[in-house]
């Protein structure tokens, strides 16, 4: 059995989505990955919804398997081939019911719609969460006979701690970027994107509230841009001596990030999933989410889910955290156990396994 594995193009940088076919696809074993994934650029819709898809049609295999739902369309370059869609999450709907009036975000929405209507025609739909298995069923018409929870994994390398020097240049290159000035008491740590669903804003705040109460804490932030909103919530909560971003890092440096923080704070106002969660679980770093969507799937038991997306109770949890050390070793422990239970080997082998079904092997 071939498997034609359609990633999501390189010009997207979406670093969630790129582990995930990586690993699948380094498991999975007799598989065609499409080297356009990689190659194509040009103008980004042009690209993704006409050149990419077009430069598809000349791959065959027993089946397709497209790794995102943003790229559900490219099934039209496979028709009458068995097909298995992964679909991390519904945002999408969220884009579409916000009805932005430009011509571009409506001719973005319409793109949104085409996109979303091909998931359904997929033989086999791989959800992450019971949470998006239910949306794909409700919103989206899949048929739920052919849907397959299986949630993503975490690569072996964040269960590792990296040597005490790695860690203190770590801590140092932050305390450095803050000013030089006395080192922190504490690191709260975010990793992802500062889209507005990140909700980086109320961290932000929730820094300021501690800060308030005592706490002597600063915020480092991997991954994103701060835009207009944040800049203005850092200095409306006073913390501009207090925060620093990193926009990218290498692997080697985001798990040193894991382990040199204190706490990872996801205030998220919907996740599919929520992988930096299971990569700081894995490192035993412990992890204070909103629990919006998938997230409280992710962190299962393991969290400190405060079930809101406001800067009160996300502060008042990670206080708790920040002084109660045996909460840290508790929430470390239950988070190194349950990501153990998340690997990309388990997430690869039942994929396989939905492969096999689809063939009725």
């Amino acid at each position: 059995m071939t498997a034609v594995l359609v990633r999501d193009l390189a010009l997207e940088r979406w670093p969630s989505m790129d582990r995930y076919a990586e690993a699948i696809a380094g498991r999975l074993g007799d598989v065609i990955v499409p080297a356009e994934w990689r190659t194509l650029g040009g103008p980004r819709y042009l690209t993704r919804y006409w050149t990419y898809p077009r430069a598809l049609r000349r791959y065959r295999g027993d089946l397709v398997h497209v790794l995102d739902h943003s790229y559900a369309h490219c099934l039209r370059a496979f028709r009458g081939v068995p097909s298995v869609v992964t679909v991390h999450d519904l945002l999408p709907l969220r884009t579409i019911a916000a009805g932005r009036l430009g011509l571009r975000s409506r001719v973005r929405n319409r793109l949104l719609q085409w996109v979303l209507d091909w998931v359904p025609r997929a033989d086999r739909v791989i959800v992450t969460t019971q949470y998006t298995a239910r949306e794909a069923g409700q919103f989206i018409d899949v048929d739920p006979q052919r849907i397959r929870i299986i949630p993503m994994g975490v690569d072996g390398r964040f269960f590792d701690r990296p040597a005490e020097a790695a860690l203190a240049a770590r801590r140092a290159q932050w305390i450095a970027a803050l000013g030089g000035a006395e080192p922190p008491a504490a690191l709260v740590l975010h990793v992802g994107s500062c889209h507005p669903r990140k909700n980086v804003e109320a961290a932000i705040a929730a820094l300021g509230i501690l800060r308030a109460h005592g706490v002597d804490a600063a915020l480092v932030q991997i991954g994103g841009a701060f835009g207009p909103a944040h800049v203005a919530a850092i200095r409306e909560a006073g913390v501009a001596a207090h925060v620093v971003q990193e926009r990218e890092v290498a692997e080697d440096a985001l798990v040193a990030a894991y382990y040199a923080a204190d706490a990872l704070v996801l205030p998220s106002s919907f996740e599919g999933w929520g992988l930096p969660a299971v990569e700081a679980m894995a490192a035993g770093l412990p992890v204070v989410t909103s629990g919006a969507a998938g997230l409280r799937e992710a962190v299962g038991e393991a969290g400190l889910v405060v079930g809101g997306m406001g800067a009160d109770p996300i502060a008042a949890a990670l206080e708790r955290v920040l002084t109660d050390p045996a909460l840290r070793a508790d929430l470390a422990a239950k988070g190194r156990a349950r990501a153990a239970s998340l690997t990309w080997d388990r997430c690869a082998s039942q994929t396989r396994a939905v492969h096999d079904e689809l063939l009725g092997r």
